[in-house]
Formats: structure tokens, sequence, C-alpha cells
């Protein structure tokens, strides 16, 4: 994948559809370092905010500063994550005080190839240099007895300005069809299935609503999907 292809995606048509391979120039989904990186989505903790009952959702969250020009990042200082409820109708309006990534995700080489190569694009796509990252590790389960809800409120902006969803493991389910539609028409400008580790959608949070078909158990009684969810936020200034 070119930089004139990552740029014309998410330029033109507002959203990107790949994979790390094709974007980091290498194969990162194999070896221990992913190994450890997706185990810790084994040890998230379930999210008590559903105002929707629902017990499907398990996660950790963390913020950052990244800064292109230095190659810095920073772990900001453990914070509540919130939405106003325009945005999020359903667990907006409150502080919501999530357990934070693991350490060695937190300060991980992974984790900081994939942020890095989200701002270096960023920059190279609107001159910004400096960026605030809000990211999730989320776990959607499926049971038989309750299906799973990537996005319960439904077709929705995060409030940011580019969205990061990359797909770590995918286990044992049906269903969970990302759509992107343009926030002006509200028209469907795409839907895909994001199936293989490290594949990923990127989309202007401005420009594009989101959401995801629900998960359904598929050959066993459970199954999951899990994803890194980074958001990006201009901190020039």
């Amino acid at each position: 994948m070119t930089d004139s292809e990552v740029f014309a995606g998410l330029r033109e048509q507002g959203f990107l559809h790949s994979a790390l391979t094709a974007a980091l120039g290498a194969e990162v989904t194999t070896g221990a370092d992913w190994e450890a990186f997706a185990g810790s989505w084994d040890n998230l903790r379930q999210d008590a905010y559903m105002a929707d009952g629902g017990t499907y959702r398990f996660r950790r969250y963390a913020e950052f500063l990244v800064d292109t020009e230095e190659q810095g990042l920073t772990l900001l200082p453990h914070v509540p994550y919130s939405q106003p409820l325009e945005l999020n109708h359903l667990n907006g309006g409150i502080d919501r005080h999530f357990e934070p990534f693991e350490e060695h995700v937190s300060n991980g080489a992974l984790l900081g190839d994939i942020i890095h190569w989200c701002a270096g694009t960023l920059n190279e796509l609107t001159g910004c240099g400096r960026w605030k990252v809000q990211s999730f590790q989320n776990r959607i389960l499926a049971r038989d007895a309750e299906a799973g809800q990537p996005t319960p409120e439904g077709l929705h902006r995060d409030g940011v300005d580019y969205v990061l969803t990359l797909l770590v493991d995918r286990r044992h389910v049906e269903g969970g069809v990302s759509a992107v539609h343009a926030a002006d028409t509200r028209e469907c400008l795409a839907e895909v299935l994001l199936e293989g580790p490290g594949e990923f959608l990127f989309a202007d949070d401005v420009r594009m609503l989101h959401s995801v078909t629900p998960l359904v158990t598929a050959g066993a009684t459970q199954g999951h999907r899990d994803v890194l969810i980074a958001m990006f936020t201009r901190a020039d200034g």
C-alpha cells in the first residue's frame, strides 16, 4: 500500500480499509510480540456502564500524546472516559471509569508502532504533528443467550477527528460488519468485514458516521471479537 493510496482513501473517501502488514511494511501479526499483545485481551474487565443492561463488553482504556516530529509517545495520566449525550445517547453524559492498559501493552513497541504510523499518516494528510489518542481495548462476547453489540448506540460518530478500528482476534462469531456513512447525507458508503488479525478501518470521524452489526455465535456456545480502537484528536497549540 503506497502513501498515495493511504491519502486518497482518507482524503477522498473519508476512510481506509487495509491491514497492518501493508501499512507498516512488515508482518507484525505473528511472533511473540503479537501473541503478548493479542493475549492481553484475555485480561480485560467487564464494562459496568452499559445502559442496555448488556454483559457482553469488556475493555480497558488509555490516553496518549503522540508527537510525529520528536517521534515521542507519552502515556497520559489515567482519567475516566466521557461523551456527551448528543454523541452517545445510550452511555453518554457520565464519567466512565475503566481499568488502564496493562503496562506491557501501553509501553509496548507494537502499540507504539501502530500509533506512530497513524499519526504520521495524519501529519502528512493534515499538517498536524501532535495528536491526543484515546484508546480502547474492546472485547465483544457473543453467547447463545445474548448477542454481542459492538456499537450498541447505533450509527454514530465519536466526537474526534479520526478513528482507527484494528481487528486483533475473531473467533466463533458471525456478523460484526462495519459500515461507514456520509455524515451529511447518511448514505452508506461501504460495508467492511474485518476478518483477519491486523485488518483495520481508519476513518475521518468528522465526515463519517459508523456502526457495526451484532455478533452471534457460530459453531460454539460463545465467541468473541477483539479490537483496538484508537481515536485521534488534534493537539497542536
